[in-house]
């Protein structure tokens, strides 16, 4: 991971961001591809939804920054304030968001944060 001062995140010209699926979208914050850790923000524009569930072999946490996002095979939803911390392999989703939503993440190797 790159040290970095505090500075506006999109001044890093690496820094934009990217459309992951339909009216989703991530922002990677810093990341060391040599281990595979990244911190990234991801943002569901209105009415997104993800199309499928999601399973990774890395340790993932989630904390809700705005908005609403939608579990939903299990019908609940959480808003600003919610966290979650995922072991590999946890399956989950898919997701939607009503009125939009923006997540700080991170994901670490899954030796690394036991």
């Amino acid at each position: 991971m790159e040290q970095f001062e505090f500075h506006p995140a999109t001044s890093h010209p690496f820094r934009t961001w990217v459309q992951i699926e339909p009216n989703i979208y991530e922002m990677l914050l810093n990341s060391d591809p040599s281990t595979g850790r990244r911190t990234l923000l991801q943002k569901h524009e209105p009415g997104s939804l993800n199309a499928k569930e999601s399973l990774h072999d890395y340790i993932e946490e989630i904390y809700i920054v705005e908005g609403d996002l939608r579990d939903v095979p299990r019908g609940e939803t959480y808003a600003k304030g919610y966290y979650a911390y995922r072991k590999p392999g946890m399956v989950h989703g898919p997701f939607a968001s009503e009125g939009g939503c923006l997540m700080f993440i991170t994901c670490t190797p899954a030796g690394e944060g036991k």
